[in-house]
């Protein structure tokens, strides 16, 4: 079954989501955001670049929406949780030519 276009943040593409994840998420009113490969990427050299931090394509993803202003965090104390580590070499340098 498709779900959607294909996204180079591929843990992030599951079909359905856990029934416990999914309520606790809905029980916080969380609302969910998206972000473009391109705007990930970016995400993915300024960590590189400015912290040293090699982040998978998917764990990138919460810093790039904080990067794109797709959260509003004027005036908070936030806390990104970035990954990494599921990202081949390859892949990595082919993103940082990309970004």
């Amino acid at each position: 079954m498709p779900i959607g276009p294909k996204s180079i943040c591929d843990g992030l593409m599951s079909r359905r989501p856990g029934d416990a994840p999914f309520a606790a998420v809905k029980t916080a009113g969380v609302r969910g955001i998206t972000v473009d490969d391109q705007s990930v990427r970016r995400a993915m050299r300024i960590a590189f670049e400015r912290m040293k931090l090699v982040l998978e394509p998917s764990g990138a993803a919460a810093l790039a929406a904080l990067l794109g202003g797709k959260v509003d965090v004027a005036g908070k104390t936030v806390l990104v949780v970035a990954t990494g580590g599921n990202v081949s070499l390859a892949d990595f340098m082919a993103h940082m030519n990309h970004a």
